[in-house]
């Protein structure tokens, strides 16, 4: 880009910083969902609103099961129930979810929030520290510059 620009070639220059944005954003995408595609199993539960507990079953990056348990009362059975009936999910092809990648998004949304929990994980849950989402920033504030 530099060089590009020191030619006064500035579209060109425009278009690589582009395509490198285009690059470093799915690099982002994949590096935020590749670990929890990796998941076999993942419980996790939130308070409801009404004294409960919202409970889901995550396998593989793919929603598999959910409950609500009612308030006051031991969620344990309610949970071992749920995973019990949750779908079966196939292990995918790294670094892809068993589901299409926005609906995994949106499960790393929930299980991002404030106040909720992991009940179990079979597996581990790793995110790379300073990976491409930080690279996204950066190049995404010199965009639109």
């Amino acid at each position: 880009m530099a060089g590009l620009s020191a030619q006064e070639r500035y579209e060109d220059a425009g278009l690589v910083r582009d395509r490198m944005l285009s690059l470093v954003r799915a690099l982002a995408r994949t590096q935020r969902i590749a670990p929890l595609a990796a998941i076999a199993e993942l419980v996790a539960a939130r308070r409801s609103a009404t004294g409960g507990w919202e409970v889901v079953c995550v396998r593989h990056g793919r929603l598999a099961g959910t409950t609500v348990t009612p308030a006051r009362a031991d969620p344990t059975p309610y949970i071992q129930a749920m995973v019990a009936a949750a779908e079966v999910v196939s292990e995918p092809i790294p670094p892809m979810p068993a589901a299409h990648p926005a609906e995994t998004e949106q499960i790393l949304d929930w299980l991002e929030q404030p106040g909720v929990r992991l009940v179990d994980i079979v597996g581990s849950w790793t995110c790379p520290r300073g990976g491409a989402g930080r690279q996204r920033e950066l190049l995404a504030a010199r965009a639109i510059s």
